[in-house]
């Protein structure tokens, strides 16, 4: 047997004994796990005072990345080519044969390197793309309605500051949503995973916490977070408090979390216990009041008090007149008083005296309104303001119902 015989015979042995590598998940969920992965060390770095560039960590990020996309597209073309490989297993006795299918696997290999080189790049170019571009969240400083859309499309989110979360509503522009996700409807954690990195908070006066840390998966109405070790959302209330309500007030079209380890084992939630069973999430109706927070750099924003909830809207409109803490400001001022009835479906406020809104300033009047208007649209309700002097006030037609707020804090998400 000649040199070059035996040669090529380890070389097809080799071949044939590759192991034989399994990957039950999809492309899709590889993907956006490791391109959240990468948008949450982003993330993490801004969020330390370190002198050093954060530019010298990139080419580790990236080369992590890196191997992780070609661990998956080797493994799926090993996949695919060991039923070629295992035919391939009888020989030809005629050496030229044997010189020629060795050139012939050679070549194969090569491309397929080629290949994977290829779609390594545009997936690491197209995610970092993604990762070091801004999005400019222009504020609407007012609530959203159906008829400021404009045909676009509608992204709850969270901003975190002293572990408190503030609701915004940002509008996506039609042209935008067609570029994006073109022929279909997004849903809104199929939004999150597009857009989040790429909202400067800290621009906005917040601190810079999204992405979440680890990833998610959505199960039909079900959403599972795949949290890694030391994830640090569950350390205090002051933590937990903020995870659990930005969780709600961005994923309203999913019914439950189930929170698990990285693995997919039950997870252990510190002050809780193991967790086996999803939790029901608020919903689009989180039956909440409504009340005025000023950030710390001086911006103010319509939001629940620390996400309480209540049974009846009755009870949430009651609870308006106070927030009972100093961090949340009531809309309504201290001498004015109201009473709530429901007309046929339509909840009433009805002031006990006739209320002059020109004897509050414009603004504060205005969010008195959306603050009236959120909280029935908790409940899936609509409200009437009755016994005000005026009938017309800014955009509100005070002889109808007000109009069903969208979202709180609005904000216009720019093209360019």
């Amino acid at each position: 047997m000649s040199d070059m015989k035996k040669e090529n015979e380890k070389i097809d042995e080799l071949l044939n004994n590759t192991p034989k590598f399994t990957d039950h998940r999809s492309k899709e969920e590889v993907y956006n796990r490791v391109k959240m992965e990468i948008e949450a060390q982003v993330k993490e770095e801004k969020r330390k005072i370190i002198a050093v560039s954060f530019s010298k960590w990139m080419p580790f990020i990236v080369s992590v990345a890196a191997i992780l996309l070609l661990t998956f597209l080797v493994s799926s073309y090993t996949n695919q080519k060991e039923t070629t490989l295992s035919k391939d297993s009888v020989y030809d006795n005629a050496e030229p044969k044997e010189n020629m299918r060795s050139m012939e696997k050679t070549e194969e290999s090569a491309k397929v390197i080629e290949e994977t080189k290829a779609d390594q790049a545009n997936a690491m170019t197209t995610m970092s793309m993604i990762t070091d571009s801004t999005i400019e969240l222009i504020p609407l400083q007012k609530a959203v309605y159906e008829d400021s859309v404009n045909g676009g499309t509608v992204f709850h989110f969270s901003l975190i500051e002293n572990a408190l979360s503030v609701p915004i509503t940002i509008i996506i522009s039609q042209e935008r949503m067609e570029a994006d996700f073109p022929g279909m409807t997004p849903t809104s954690l199929q939004l999150y995973e597009r857009y989040a990195s790429q909202i400067d908070e800290e621009a906005l006066g917040f601190m810079e916490y999204h992405p979440y840390k680890g990833y998610f998966v959505a199960e039909d109405k079900q959403l599972k977070h795949y949290l890694p070790a030391n994830h640090g959302y569950d350390v205090a209330p002051g933590t937990s408090a903020p995870y659990w309500s930005s969780i709600n007030e961005i994923f309203t079209d999913f019914e439950t979390l189930l929170r698990v380890n990285e693995d997919g084992t039950a997870i252990e939630w510190d002050q809780v216990g193991i967790i086996n069973e999803p939790s029901p999430l608020f919903g689009e109706y989180a039956q909440q009041s409504y009340f005025l927070y000023t950030a710390l750099n001086g911006d103010t924003y319509l939001s629940s008090n620390f996400g309480k909830r209540f049974n009846t809207l009755s009870e949430a409109f009651e609870n308006m007149r106070s927030a009972e803490n100093d961090i949340y400001t009531s809309v309504i001022p201290n001498n004015v008083t109201y009473s709530y009835r429901d007309n046929n479906g339509i909840a009433t406020i009805y002031f006990d005296e006739p209320f002059d809104l020109k004897t509050m300033d414009s603004k504060d009047a205005t969010r008195m309104m959306e603050a009236f208007a959120l909280t029935a649209a908790s409940f899936g309700k609509e409200v009437k303001v009755e016994n005000v002097v005026q009938q017309q006030w800014e955009e509100f037609d005070l002889t109808k119902p007000l109009p069903v707020p969208v979202g709180p804090n609005g904000f216009i998400m720019s093209d360019e």
